[in-house]
């Protein structure tokens, strides 16, 4: 994918008790909101467009680009040209209630569909401008309006996105520098524009002509938006995104706002990148949003479908760490949901019919990271998620220092229970399982304990054979170059290792005393990586080269001995640069350690 991808992916006793009193009120305000979202999980994202009809392709040829919604920038298309798409937007197989029900039969909880995204072309009923799929389409209705009586029917939760930062439509604002060569540029940084006077005070003008009366719009045409979703904060300042924040929150007091509306920090949840699996542990609510191909819009020529299983890891992963699942449809011109996203929606949906109690309302892992799968919670219940069914049939929970009351395969309408054993002082228990899973992409152990739950939260070695795995998301940064990379597909690693004073740490339990094999997963370029490193437990350090593996995204797994543990225990790895022969020392991914004896 192109960087360009990316350009879319804060008397003096009284007024302290009065500056307590508005935080202690905002506090139980933005709980009120967001319960709702903490019980849901999962939702249904739909990006749905002009840009849907071409879908990928003008003018007979496939656009280069990433995401089929970016059409018109990465296509450099004029409005005058892309204003035609309109013209034949007759959208004849558009129906809100079939969405709906697709929606709801897979298992999700609420529905973002795209009011406007970054064309500037409203899908909805805008009073504020005539570009908009009831004015300037044969279509001729109002699909916002359509959605929210379908959404009412069927207690769906109905969102809204909003392309707030960029609009190529409109003279004043970011992004289309093909029609508006004065506009701020859709890949300006922020600190490029905004000290220049008449790019602020056009932007200012689009602010105030369009953006904030459509948000005004969106908020009082529709009933009840459980979120207004935003995009590109970057791309403003933080007084820009205090005004959005402030605008939704005095229009609709319980419509929850992401951080997209500016950075970090604002909104009432935080989001992942695009498609970003991999993250580091999270202090707010969030939420992950992820598509079944490589698109948000519909793109024909766009067939690198994720399987079924990945899909639904995925959420599971995600829904374990805490966070919220978004999937996303782009349905076609014509108003239709691709064969193929229905495929997929249908199996979440059969999955999370047998198994939604393991995900709705549920609370992320208090156990460390497993080999066999993830782990929710509710209350003093765990659900073991498990994707790898043991060979052998006997699950390994560790870390719980809680007696087990009952123990049950979820989809179990018998509710059977599985015979299960303590088998130290540690709280590590053994689940005999059936020889064979129920379901054959991940299988629900329902567990029950006596009480409030007593963790130890540290990963655990597994032996016999089993590769444990140490991803860097999983670990502890220290330094001041060494950066997490994005946490998407291929970049799941560490970057920017160039001090030497800079390292990695992840702590973990030994069960059993042996020997382990050690093994570093890296990419290294030869002509900017280079040197050598050190992986220590304790006072045991093994050392090691770094190899040129290709490329620093080429990622190879470089074996480089065995450590020896003598006795149970909590031990610490840590991995630091011993040289830095290159500008960086290498891109890490992960440590594995497996058990040498099962080798």
């Amino acid at each position: 994918m192109s960087i360009k991808d990316h350009l879319m992916d804060n008397a003096e006793a009284d007024s302290q008790r009065g500056s307590q009193l508005q935080e202690m009120l905002a506090d139980e305000a933005h709980e009120q909101r967001i319960k709702w979202w903490r019980e849901a999980k999962v939702g249904l994202f739909i990006h749905w467009g002009l840009y849907s009809l071409p879908g990928g392709v003008w003018k007979g040829d496939p656009v280069n680009a990433a995401y089929a919604e970016h059409l018109q920038l990465r296509a450099q298309i004029p409005i005058h040209e892309y204003e035609r798409i309109a013209d034949q937007f007759d959208a004849h197989q558009f129906d809100a209630s079939a969405w709906v029900r697709a929606a709801k039969d897979a298992g999700l909880k609420y529905m973002i569909f795209t009011a406007k995204h970054h064309e500037g072309f409203a899908m909805y009923d805008s009073q504020v401008s005539d570009y908009t799929i009831v004015k300037a389409t044969p279509f001729g209705r109002d699909p916002v309006a359509e959605l929210a009586d379908a959404c009412k029917r069927e207690n769906m939760v109905l969102c809204l996105y909003y392309s707030h930062a960029m609009d190529w439509h409109h003279p004043d604002s970011q992004g289309n520098t093909l029609d508006f060569p004065a506009n701020i540029s859709a890949y300006d940084p922020l600190h490029a524009w905004v000290v220049d006077d008449n790019k602020r005070n056009r932007y200012e003008r689009y602010l105030q002509e369009k953006a904030f009366p459509q948000v005004k719009e969106l908020l009082t045409q529709y009933g009840p938006i459980g979120i207004l979703w935003f995009d590109c904060g970057h791309k403003i300042t933080d007084e820009h995104g205090k005004q959005f924040v402030d605008l939704v929150h005095e229009t609709q007091s319980n419509c929850l706002i992401n951080r997209r509306v500016r950075r970090e920090g604002f909104g009432d949840y935080e989001n992942t990148g695009d498609n970003q699996r991999h993250i580091s542990a999270q202090q707010r609510d969030w939420e992950s949003i992820a598509t079944l191909n490589h698109s948000w819009g519909y793109n024909q020529t766009d067939h690198a479908w994720r399987s079924a299983e990945e899909v639904l890891h995925d959420m599971i992963h995600v829904v374990s760490m805490g966070g919220n699942y978004v999937i996303n449809v782009g349905p076609t011109g014509d108003g239709n949901f691709d064969a193929k996203s229905l495929e997929l929606l249908g199996v979440i949906g059969n999955w999370l019919e047998l198994n939604g109690e393991s995900i709705y309302g549920s609370q992320g892992s208090p156990i460390g990271r497993t080999p066999w799968g993830r782990c929710t919670r509710k209350g003093s219940t765990l659900y073991l998620q498990v994707w790898d069914w043991p060979a052998h049939g006997e699950l390994l929970l560790p870390g719980i220092r809680n007696s087990i009351q009952d123990c049950y395969l979820l989809a179990d309408t018998a509710k059977t229970t599985l015979s299960h054993r303590l088998l130290n002082d540690c709280g590590d228990h053994l689940i005999e399982l059936p020889a064979e899973a129920l379901d054959s992409i991940c299988t629900v152990v329902a567990v029950e304990f006596d009480d409030e739950l007593d963790v130890n939260p540290r990963q655990v070695l597994f032996a016999g054979g089993v590769t444990n795995v140490f991803g860097v998301f999983d670990g502890e940064l220290y330094g001041e170059a060494l950066r997490y990379d994005t946490g998407k597909k291929g970049r799941d690693n560490v970057k920017n290792w160039s001090s030497m004073q800079d390292y990695m740490q992840w702590k973990f339990r030994v069960m059993d005393a042996g020997a382990y094999k050690v093994t570093a997963v890296y990419g290294a370029d030869e002509a900017s990586a280079g040197g050598s490193f050190e992986i220590a437990v304790g006072p045991d350090k093994l050392a090691a080269a770094v190899t040129n593996t290709g490329g620093e995204y080429q990622f190879q797994s470089s074996e480089i001995g065995l450590f020896h543990f003598h006795a149970p225990g909590e031990y610490v790895i840590t991995v630091q640069p011993n040289t830095i022969c290159g500008n960086v020392l290498m891109n890490l991914k992960e440590i594995t350690l497996t058990n040498h004896e099962f080798i």
